[in-house]
């Protein structure tokens, strides 16, 4: 995806403080002061991930330019001084991401706030749940124009059977008045499985029924939007809720991850290997010598050590639960009803690390691990301190083995 930005603007000082911010954020940016040089840069391409313009341009005085970046398909956002209700209508007519009034300095930081989604919104999943497909498709322009990936529902039944099959989605828009069952019902029913963690919900409703938020809220949804709503209220609320979700997820994977490896940590483990109600087993891994890497090859090759194990652990035990238990200790579980069936797939995994050379600016890095395991017992703590033990046994007979015993 590109990461270049047209900035359009005739006022020097609103010029440079805007390329200044948006460069600072990471964005290449292309500047225009007027009509004829966007239209010298459109002919160049227009691969631009946005455009910030100036509705007010010397050659163009009443958004003439805003018309000929839309053409392109270029997600648009207009900053202007003008803040007058009849600009402001005019605008949001056209199918632009938002009308930011240069009326204080928040609008500068509302306006890269709005370019960093257009950047991070590909990929963000919205489901519209509605039986009218003109209602639909009202929502789904206004969301397109911010680049969500838009799924559609014509009845509550249909909408959580793609919530149960889809864990992706991030953000549910649906109206209450709908044959079968409700807005309000459908929201009871998704939240059954579906957390505020995961999934953020605004109800919609042109009911004049003033319960109608409350009964949403209620319900499990986040928020409310009331028919008619302008296109200013709705990305600002579509907005708030799918951070507020990104957020949480922030802190769930602070709580969760190992921030180093991105595996998960041994909270985490402990939470999930407990709901276990199959046969399983544990393999606590180590790395040999891992100090020695660190003082051979300095810190930051002993980190690049770390990472290498847990990618090779996700890939070679994929939809298992893997975690960093801290330092050169891993833990994978794995279903088993003895130590023996786990052997094969372990030692395969230790043969193959071994032989793996990693070229890095210190030299050739090569390492080996030592494995220990345990199964048999339902009693996670027991088979961890097993596994544990069996891993200094490897240890102590010389390193690079798996000991089952």
């Amino acid at each position: 995806m590109s990461n270049k930005i047209l900035l359009v603007e005739d006022s020097t000082a609103v010029l440079r403080t805007m390329q200044r911010i948006l460069e600072n954020d990471g964005f290449e940016v292309e500047c225009a002061v007027s009509m004829q040089e966007v239209k010298h840069i459109l002919q160049q391409g227009n691969d631009f991930l946005a455009c910030v313009l100036d509705y007010c341009l010397p050659d163009a005085p009443d958004g003439e330019a805003l018309s000929l970046v839309l053409n392109q398909q270029i997600p648009t956002i207009v900053l202007t001084a003008r803040s007058d209700m009849e600009t402001r209508e005019k605008v949001l007519l056209q199918p632009v991401v938002d009308y930011v009034p240069k009326d204080s300095p928040a609008a500068f930081d509302y306006t890269i706030k709005m370019v960093r989604r257009i950047k991070a919104n590909p990929g963000i999943r919205v489901l519209v749940v509605d039986d009218s497909a003109t209602a639909r498709g009202y929502l789904r322009q206004l969301l397109r124009r911010h680049r969500y990936e838009v799924l559609e529902a014509g009845d509550a039944d249909t909408a959580l059977r793609m919530l149960r099959d889809d864990p992706s989605i991030r953000l549910v828009l649906s109206d209450h008045d709908m044959p079968g069952k409700s807005g309000v019902v459908m929201v009871n029913e998704i939240r059954r499985f579906r957390s505020q963690e995961e999934l953020a919900i605004i109800g919609i409703s042109g009911s004049q029924d003033p319960t109608m938020t409350a009964r949403f809220i209620k319900s499990g949804a986040d928020d409310y939007l009331n028919k008619p709503f302008n296109h200013e209220e709705f990305t600002c609320r579509v907005t708030r809720n799918i951070e507020f979700v990104e957020n949480l997820c922030a802190l769930s994977r602070a709580a969760n991850e190992d921030p180093l490896t991105a595996l998960p940590n041994r909270r985490y483990f402990f939470e999930n290997a407990m709901k276990q109600t199959q046969p399983f087993g544990v393999a606590m891994i180590d790395i040999d010598h891992f100090k020695s890497i660190n003082d051979r090859y300095g810190h930051d090759t002993g980190d690049l050590a770390l990472k290498l194990l847990a990618d090779l652990l996700r890939a070679h035990f994929p939809g298992q639960l893997i975690a960093r238990f801290g330092g050169e200790e891993f833990v994978i579980l794995l279903e088993a009803e003895h130590e023996q069936s786990m052997l094969p797939a372990l030692e395969t995994f230790r043969e193959q690390v071994a032989q793996m050379i990693y070229p890095t600016t210190q030299g050739d890095l090569q390492f080996t691990l030592s494995i220990g395991v345990a199964a048999g017992q339902h009693d996670i703590s027991a088979l961890l301190k097993l596994a544990d033990d069996r891993l200094y046994r490897a240890k102590g007979l010389g390193r690079n083995r798996v000991c089952s015993s």
